[in-house]
């Protein structure tokens, strides 16, 4: 395990999360779990399962908070499978600040869990790129130029790599 002498860090991260910053327990209650976020949420859509969708990961963190579910590397997948489009903000009747509570949730994992070397440069890479259009944009003409022109294109085409990764693609 990672150590990290921050004085917010627990000695066990896995009994909850640190007192830096938790997410806040009146927000977590303004959620009625009346479940208007699941059809608007994209990776709930995708994956299918509760804990993937904003109602679920609340449920998560003011369990985490409370101290009933443990604050471990499986829960912290569903909070890293948020995709932060926050359309679960404008359709919540009840108001809940689910931004609010992710960016806090977000920060606990960042802090508490560790990560391969390998996840943290590509997620780095992720949230240095994806955010700025201009960035993806400078970005994208040189890389899809050595896509084609190296051969890389039609290879995978002929392999075809991303029919079998992603079968509901069009071809």
């Amino acid at each position: 395990m990672q150590t990290n002498d921050s004085p917010n860090r627990r000695q066990n991260p896995d009994h909850g999360f640190d007192s830096q910053n938790p997410p806040d327990p009146k927000t977590i209650d303004a959620c009625v779990h009346c479940g208007f976020c699941l059809s608007t949420c994209p990776s709930y859509r995708v994956l299918g399962t509760e804990m993937d969708s904003p109602r679920g990961r609340i449920y998560l963190m003011d369990g985490i908070n409370n101290g009933e579910i443990p604050f471990s590397d499986a829960a912290s997948k569903h909070f890293d499978s948020c995709l932060g489009c926050l359309a679960c903000v404008t359709t919540c009747p009840s108001g809940v600040r689910y931004d609010q509570l992710i960016e806090s949730t977000r920060a606990q994992v960042e802090r508490n869990r560790p990560r391969p070397t390998a996840e943290k440069l590509l997620r780095k890479l992720i949230f240095s790129l994806f955010p700025y259009p201009n960035r993806l944009r400078a970005l994208m003409r040189p890389t899809a130029a050595l896509y084609q022109k190296t051969g890389l294109q039609r290879w995978l085409r002929r392999l075809a790599v991303l029919e079998k990764s992603r079968p509901s693609l069009p071809p």
